[in-house]
């Protein structure tokens, strides 16, 4: 375990107050004042803030301070403690991010759970802002793809976990050579630490996330962040709640057919567009005052795949009066009971026609490729086929999406 080091040199100098916007999400009843210099349990001192998480110097890692009332940090780590206790030999164990210690500090307004996590260079959707045309070359894109299959192979086969959150930001990349971290870190205790001064009068410091231009393409990626997650331990568990971001929510979230582990295919199937094209294959999930339509994010499904099979109308029919075992709060705090109510169903009628067909849009999937060309967008088209289908059950898991011919690297002759 990590060393304390005693005493930061120059610590005065590590402090200027400047102007800076604060986060909107900023809440000073909830959030963790850290202070750079801070020792937190006895054994780590923070140096400097990084998103939101500290850095702790000698042996670096990344601390994440969660929110007072964050009942997802507990359950991050309890997913993060239980991750080691499966099979250390499966490839994908290396592509998750591994927990290292967890341990509790005292706010002026509670408790807040921190979890220590091993540093990392930045989310995906950082990473690729470093390309030119904001893409990555299309051999690390396969190479990274195959990664988080495997991760995603370990994860739902061994560990039997569905993480639920699939989205660039959670997916971090390595540090491509362990100069990038030092010379950061070496940067930051030579120049100021901007905070300014909040409304009830403590500092925020400023987060300090980038390092700095590539030295090279060796970074791995890892899935992260699994505050969202669920283990469905038993073959015939199913989680039945609200899962996954608006553009990535698979079709039986929505319908309230309940979902396993093929919920995460069909994210990583629609998130493949954001690595590859650089923009989401669902274009129009928002109503005209910007708030998450349902109604409109199936017919864009039905668009892109066509009507749902007749089993997973039948499913749909079943489950529609199903009653959630807790009653889920919306983002416009209206408290729900089931699927239908909290996305506003229903969607079909009895004999399963759409209730808003003049909502679909004239759009094919063939249509929204534009990086690629010949084989290898007949060759993408297919792996995501193999992903983006009604039946979870007939999506193919991640262990075989991940030998799909797309993601093998062509071998060059010499």
């Amino acid at each position: 375990m990590s060393t304390l080091r005693p005493s930061i040199p120059r610590y005065s100098a590590l402090l200027r107050k400047k102007p800076f916007p604060i986060s909107p999400v900023y809440d000073s009843k909830s959030f963790y004042p850290a202070k750079p210099g801070e020792v937190l349990a006895d054994r780590y001192q923070a140096l400097v803030k990084v998103g939101r998480h500290i850095e702790e110097r000698e042996n670096i890692v990344a601390v994440k301070i969660g929110n007072n009332n964050a009942s997802s940090t507990g359950r991050e780590r309890e997913i993060g403690e239980h991750i080691p206790t499966v099979d250390p030999s499966h490839r994908g164990r290396s592509l998750i991010r591994t927990l290292l210690d967890s341990f509790e500090v005292e706010g002026p307004r509670g408790s807040h759970s921190c979890l220590v996590y091993p540093p990392m260079r930045e989310p995906l959707s950082m990473y690729q802002r470093r390309f030119d045309g904001e893409k990555m070359p299309l051999p690390l894109i396969k190479t990274y793809i195959r990664a988080l299959l495997t991760g995603l192979d370990y994860l739902h086969k061994e560990c039997r976990i569905v993480h639920t959150d699939l989205k660039l930001e959670n997916i971090m990349v390595s540090f491509e050579d362990s100069a990038v971290l030092a010379e950061f870190m070496n940067s930051q205790l030579e120049q100021p630490m901007a905070f300014k001064i909040d409304s009830t009068g403590r500092p925020v410091y400023q987060s300090r996330n980038d390092f700095g231009p590539l030295k090279g393409l060796r970074s791995i990626p890892q899935l992260v962040d699994f505050g969202l997650a669920t283990r469905l331990e038993e073959d015939d568990d199913w989680g039945v709640w609200p899962i996954q971001p608006g553009h990535y929510r698979a079709p039986e979230v929505i319908l309230g057919n309940g979902w396993q582990t093929p919920a995460d295919i069909w994210n990583l199937g629609v998130l493949l567009w954001d690595m590859i094209e650089g923009k989401e294959l669902i274009q129009h999930i928002h109503d005209q005052q910007g708030r998450y339509d349902a109604k409109l994010h199936i017919a864009e499904m039905i668009a892109l795949l066509g009507l749902p099979p007749p089993e997973i109308m039948q499913r749909y029919q079943y489950m529609r009066e199903y009653s959630w075992p807790e009653p889920v709060r919306r983002e416009d705090d209206r408290v729900c009971e089931t699927a239908e109510e909290h996305f506003c169903g229903p969607f079909f009628d009895n004999n399963g026609r759409f209730l808003y067909e003049d909502l679909i849009p004239d759009r094919k999937v063939g249509d929204t490729v534009s990086f690629l060309e010949g084989e290898e967008k007949e060759a993408f088209l297919d792996l995501a086929k193999g992903m983006l289908l009604w039946h979870p059950s007939l999506r193919k898991t991640a262990g075989e999406l991940a030998k799909h011919p797309f993601l093998q690297l062509k071998q060059v002759g010499t």
